[in-house]
């Protein structure tokens, strides 16, 4: 098959992954965990709690409707 028509292929999947509902973003928890934050608000850490488990010392849940699921999602504080 001819480069050129190979390219072109992979551009129309890759759009069509886009517009079909599918996300390319990457997640920030894996499977079977959750983001849980700093406590203190200066510091900005984040980092994943196993499901069903209360976050590590120093790290409280996120406020509902503030989770984040994937690393670019921002929320107002």
């Amino acid at each position: 098959m001819p480069r050129y028509l190979v390219a072109a292929l992979s551009v129309l999947v890759v759009s069509g992954l886009g517009t079909s509902g599918c996300s390319l973003g990457e997640r920030v928890c894996s499977s079977g965990e959750y983001p849980v934050r700093t406590v203190d608000p200066t510091d900005g850490g984040m980092a994943c709690a196993p499901d069903g488990e209360e976050p590590p010392a120093g790290y409280e849940r996120f406020p509902a409707g503030q989770v984040p699921e994937f690393v670019d999602d921002v929320y107002p504080d």
